[in-house]
């Protein structure tokens, strides 16, 4: 693997794993800091990559870009609609878990809304 690749497979391994150890200490700020920390790396990764003339807009490339987010939102409705669920019926019995049923639900109203105006807007544009 060519080293230019292997730094675009880093910048994501290396910002879950900072993540998850300012999370674990606690740390809203850092957690936030390395949010934008890893938003100007792979920005500064793209420009980088494109002064060197690599391509990855090319039509393959973005085929496989539209089918694994399709793929993957198909996925992430589908896990909320159980979770979603299985939060209903847990509250039932258990009133504390009320708030989390809420907030699927709410991910779950935010997520099919958001792909019914893309989708209006792309019918538009293209």
């Amino acid at each position: 693997m060519e080293r230019w690749r292997f730094v675009g497979y880093l910048i994501p391994a290396a910002t879950a794993s900072m993540l998850a150890v300012a999370l674990w200490m606690g740390n809203a700020p850092l957690a936030f800091g390395i949010l934008a920390g890893a938003i100007g790396a792979t920005f500064l990764y793209s420009e980088w990559v494109k002064k060197r003339g690599e391509v990855f807009d090319d039509e393959r490339v973005l085929k496989i870009d539209e089918m694994s987010s399709r793929r993957t939102l198909q996925i992430l409705v589908v896990v909320l609609a159980f979770i979603m669920v299985g939060l209903f019926i847990l509250s039932k019995r258990e009133q504390s878990l009320r708030s989390a049923y809420y907030l699927v639900l709410g991910l779950m109203l935010l997520v099919s809304t958001l792909k019914i105006l893309l989708k209006f807007y792309y019918y538009r544009v293209m």
